[in-house]
């Protein structure tokens, strides 16, 4: 019987991708001549088998009990089975799973997880979720946001040029970052915040949609990722180290431990992480990246009710940007040809051309003499420059009490404390500047988390399915409720310098050297004052303590802020029947805001502003309320599929540079309107070894505009709209599946509005060579509604590995991208590209070693600038970057 069940389930198998379909056949002919070895694991206790096989009362006819699979098919529902009348069998014990490590498994049918507050199953949770584990990160050795588009198709790689990425790109928008559910601020559209230690991770929780009722919002968001961070080992001492070496200078190393140090009460756990090149940055000219981070996390359990856990981690960053090449245009893109030319001088307001180096008023412009079209390597960087170059040091420390009161009521208590001080310097080419002295985060959640019974009159425990019983999916009333409720407040202080209104990019011939007499001459105030600029804002200001470095006001990004929230939520799911739940959230934020012109500002400039019919700049005081709220019933027709309604509705607000308010928000920047309505399916077959999850979703907010100094509009409202497909498949230890796909489509909606999105340079390189166009003349186009630009509609993954018993593996993924238009004319365009990968890996008790195999088939493939929904899509004719051709790494790691 066992057979057979088996047998009809895994035909559907052959749905999957015929890549792999090799490793399919072998485990369909591995189950069909050894039933039992599909179900079960030597290295397991035994004694954990128990609770998987349940025995059914033999029938009055008979005096032998049979002893069946608890779940005899996850498709069909429990039948009882009548013994044979001829014969009798003896009791067969037959697991319906195979147990497996928490570690090793990636089927999300019953992984439970934390990221709507308390722990649920990931099939329950009325929102579409990808639980990346441990071992899953390390199969593509994961080191950066962009790694994460192998498990996840909505996730979008980027090359946001100016800032590395310190937050992933889900569904065309940022993904907020929580660690262990607590905020991490210092970041603007997916920018300028710390970078993601891979390595303190146990594992990655990524979620689409709107954040956390629970975990409160920074920004719109198209998904949040929580850092479950790496938890002490309890039961003995324990770790591994390991170092990677490869082609372009990649050179890193890891050290991971930890054990007790008081028996059962207290343990530790260890990690540190250094990188001293990495192949995605060393390939290009003059890129770089070179971390130390340190990681411990301390555990006690000073009682039986009490746990405390306690991390903090430092990480120190040096690198420089890889932004590309500049002047992209059709024949670079499909033929690597690049067109040369010089620069002649910059044009005045009234179109008179000045010889040389200068600094070109808003909307006016730079000559170029043209040359000819050159083919140009690919590992060209137009930031390949001594002068440019970016530091992160940044701190936290989180501390989280829970003290479980009984078994249906907890309390916990969340603190959060970071530290951040950042620098961006680019001069040359872009003159772009972001500087962060010193940036202080708290944050504190306390929260109660109460579950109980509500049974209707007249019904009884008796109504609920006893242990023992037959599994069978009742509708009966039972009016579960699970009750997370408390209050949140949070202090952010810091003092922000960005200076970003004169970037001349493509006047920059990229065949010759740059040197530091190619720096963009700073704009003091008399010639902001002047006819040529009329602008007061547009003065460049040294930044104080950083020569050489330059900032801007009114420009939404520099300021010396303070606020605080005080933010109380509730949230209450109740299970109606074993069918049918609904949840329902909601919070208020509450904003105390003291924003001020940052230090050294001039009060002259502000003086001046009126006089050219731009408003003062001073200081402000902001008290706001920002609701949310959440509605999602589920329908659960069978054990083995749930669907699910998720509507959201939220106010977020415009951020500065580094996550901050400026002064010169008026309060509609505060009460920017999210909207998210979503319907989605999961699916568990194949005995909870095979995961399907299926979502549509429509999704309204704001996002950031690129604006000149004193400029009108710093926000436009998006509508994005999409559906999505993921899925996991893990037949037994040896053999593992992931893949998915999702569409995306976001439009900016400008019409009706006085100016369009903001362009560097509204055409190519080529068009303004063929019509002898100034290059970035900083113009606004028409109000019109815009599709995304530099943003592909389709996106698709797969990932498998096969490990054999003796140790020795194989992982393949690959990567796949629809084409995309590069701006808003829609005439430059990157073609469909995608990548093949592999790991072959050797792993024992006592060591492992991995080779990785990076775009195995050596595909040319490009990413733009700047994502749709990013500040800096206005530079997408100025940057465009060629991605890596084939390379190679390899892993050494010891077990201790």
């Amino acid at each position: 019987m066992e057979i057979m069940t088996d047998c009809c389930q895994r035909k559907y198998i052959f749905l999957l991708p015929l890549l792999f379909f090799s490793f399919f056949f072998f485990e369909n002919s591995k189950s069909q001549s050894d039933p039992v070895s599909n179900h079960s694991n030597p290295d397991i206790d035994q004694s954990k088998k128990v609770k998987d096989q349940q025995t059914i009362p033999s029938s009055p006819s008979t005096s032998t009990a049979q002893t069946i699979p608890q779940e005899q098919s996850s498709i069909f529902p429990s039948v009882m089975l009548s013994s044979p009348p001829a014969m009798v069998l003896a009791p067969v014990t037959v697991t319906a799973q195979e147990e497996l490590p928490e570690e090793e498994n990636v089927v999300l049918s019953n992984k439970q997880s934390e990221v709507l507050g308390p722990a649920m199953k990931i099939i329950d949770i009325p929102r579409t979720i990808q639980s990346i584990s441990r071992q899953e990160l390390n199969t593509i050795n994961a080191q950066s946001t962009n790694d994460l588009a192998a498990f996840i198709p909505g996730v979008n790689p980027s090359q946001i040029t100016g800032s590395p990425a310190g937050e992933p790109i889900v569904r065309g928008l940022p993904a907020t970052v929580y660690r262990n559910g607590m905020l991490v601020g210092f970041s603007q559209s997916a920018q300028y915040g710390p970078l993601m230690n891979m390595n303190a991770y146990d594992n990655l929780d990524v979620v689409t949609g709107p954040v956390s009722i629970v975990f409160g919002p920074q920004e719109l968001a198209g998904g949040f990722a929580n850092e479950v961070t790496k938890q002490p080992y309890f039961d003995k001492f324990r770790g591994s180290a390991d170092y990677t070496v490869g082609m372009y200078q990649t050179n890193f190393w890891n050290i991971d431990l930890g054990g007790l140090i008081l028996s059962d009460k207290l343990a530790y756990r260890f990690d540190y992480f250094g990188q001293d090149g990495y192949a995605p940055y060393n390939y290009y000219d003059g890129a770089y990246l070179n971390r130390e981070c340190w990681y411990l996390a301390l555990s006690a359990k000073p009682y039986e009710n009490l746990s405390i856990d306690f991390n903090t981690e430092l990480d120190d960053n040096h690198l420089n940007t890889v932004a590309g090449i500049n002047r992209p245009d059709q024949a670079l893109i499909n033929n690597r040809l690049y067109q040369t030319g010089s620069l002649l001088g910059w044009y005045g307001p009234t179109g008179i051309l000045h010889q040389g180096l200068g600094t070109a008023p808003p909307g006016a412009g730079y000559a170029v003499s043209w040359g000819p079209q050159v083919e140009i390597s690919p590992r060209s960087n137009i930031f390949e420059n001594p002068e440019d170059g970016d530091r992160q040091l940044y701190y936290v420390a989180q501390c989280i009490e829970t003290l479980k009161i009984n078994d249906d009521l907890s309390v916990i208590n969340n603190s959060l404390f970071e530290f951040y001080n950042s620098f961006i310097d680019q001069a040359i080419p872009s003159d772009f500047w972001g500087v962060l002295p010193s940036g202080y985060d708290f944050d504190n959640r306390l929260e109660w988390r109460y579950s109980f019974d509500l049974l209707p009159k007249g019904q009884t425990s008796q109504s609920y399915p006893q242990e023992g019983q037959e599994d069978l999916f009742s509708s009966s009333l039972s009016f579960h409720n699970q009750i997370d409720g408390g209050i949140e407040f949070r202090f952010f202080s810091d003092k922000e310098y960005a200076g970003v209104w004169h970037q001349p990019v493509n006047i920059w011939n990229l065949t010759q050297p740059l040197t530091y007499n190619n720096f963009t001459p700073i704009v003091p105030f008399a010639a902001a004052i002047s006819p040529i600029y009329q602008n007061p804002y547009l003065t460049d200001i040294p930044v104080p303590g950083h020569p050489g470095m330059y900032y801007n006001v009114f420009n939404y990004l520099s300021t010396a802020d303070t606020f605080s929230t005080l933010s109380p939520f509730y949230q209450h799911q109740i299970n109606f029947t074993d069918q049918w739940s609904l949840m329902l959230a909601g919070r208020m934020n509450a904003f105390f805001v003291q924003a001020s012109p940052p230090p050294g500002t001039p009060a002259e400039i502000s003086q001046a502003a009126p006089s050219f019919g731009l408003p003062p700049y001073t200081s402000t005081s902001m008290n706001i309320v920002q609701p949310e709220l959440t509605i999602s019933p589920s329908y659960k027709p069978f054990p083995w599929m749930t669907s699910y309604f998720t509507f959201f509705y939220g106010q977020t607000t415009l951020l500065s540079q580094f996550g901050s308010f400026a002064p010169e928000f008026p309060s509609a920047y505060y009460h920017q309107n999210n909207f998210l309505y979503e319907v989605g399916t999961k699916f568990s077959l194949l005995h909870d070894k095979l995961f399907l999850g299926i979502s549509g979703y429509y999704q309204t907010g704001y996002i950031p505009a690129q604006v000149i100094p004193g400029g009108p509009i710093a926000t436009t409202q998006i509508a994005i709209k999409g559906a999505q497909l993921n899925a996991n498949y893990q037949p037994n230890k040896n053999f593992w599946l992931n893949f998915g796909y999702a569409f995306i489509a976001g439009q900016e909606l400008w019409q009706g509005l006085p100016l369009g999105p903001l362009a560097s340079q509204p055409y190519s390189s080529s068009v303004a060579k063929l019509y002898g166009l100034p290059v970035d003349p900083l113009v606004n186009e028409s109000p019109l509604n815009y599709p995304f630009i530099g943003f592909p509609h389709n996106y698709g993954n797969i990932m498998a590995t096969y490990k054999f018993d003796n140790g020795l593996g194989i992982s393949l993924w690959a990567l796949a991208e629809s084409g995309n238009f590069i701006f808003y004319t829609y005439s430059t365009r990157i073609p469909s590209w995608y990548t093949l990968n592999a790991r072959i890996f050797y792993s024992s008790k006592r060591w492992e070693a991995s080779l990785y195999l990076y775009n195995i088939t050596n595909e040319h493939y490009w990413l733009p600038g700047a994502p749709g929904f990013s500040a800096a899509r206005n530079f997408n004719y100025d940057y465009i970057v060629p991605q890596l051709p084939f390379w190679i790494q390899g892993t050494v790691r010891v077990y201790f």
